[in-house]
């Protein structure tokens, strides 16, 4: 805030305007209540979906836990089944993996999940890989990876159903999808 004076017993103050509230797109997970709100770089809410999250609970510490992690996140790349219309990555059955180490490849290595049937979306497959674990969570002594928002055939929204990704409808995942970029910040909060 902006003080003016004027006479010695007149006080202004003035709206400092320091720019948008968010510097890019921001996701925010309320686990509490299994949603997923979209607010655009004004701050504004752009929508909300339902999503499922991991079936361990949350709070993400090691490989294998089926936990969701809680923290702030980016977008570190994004692959689709539509990539020739949506961009990213092409999923593409057997030749689409998120590696141990969150890398997208194109052929198998050993602890790479495949990125397509109906886990992910099927025929209309997309993947939002965060950079779980981040700098905090590998201070911390946490381990895991190919932590990610995406789309699924098999249920599970508004529940603790997954094996520690973020799913949604496959519908609701593809819209998402070309709303973000990489970079964009995901919160994943407990509330």
């Amino acid at each position: 805030m902006r003080f003016f004076l004027g006479k010695p017993w007149l006080l202004f103050v003035a709206p400092l305007f320091i720019g948008p509230l968010f510097a890019e797109k921001t996701v925010i997970i309320h686990a509490s209540t299994f949603t997923l709100e979209l607010y655009d770089d004004m701050g504004t809410l752009i929508k909300t979906y339902p999503v499922g999250l991991g079936k361990g609970g949350m709070g993400k510490t090691k490989i294998g836990d089926k936990k969701t992690p809680i923290g702030t996140y980016h977008v570190q790349w994004k692959a689709s089944s539509l990539w020739e219309t949506d961009g990213g990555f092409a999923i593409k059955e057997g030749q689409s993996y998120c590696s141990s180490d969150s890398s997208f490849i194109q052929e198998y290595q050993k602890g790479a999940d495949p990125l397509w049937g109906d886990d992910f979306g099927g025929e209309k497959a997309t993947f939002l890989c965060l950079n779980y674990p981040n700098n905090e969570d590998m201070a911390n002594g946490f381990t895991g990876s190919g932590i990610g928002i995406h789309g699924t055939l098999l249920g599970g929204i508004q529940e603790s159903a997954s094996s520690g990704c973020i799913r949604m409808h496959v519908e609701d995942a593809q819209e998402l999808y070309k709303k973000l970029d990489i970079g964009d910040v995901v919160h994943i909060q407990m509330d």
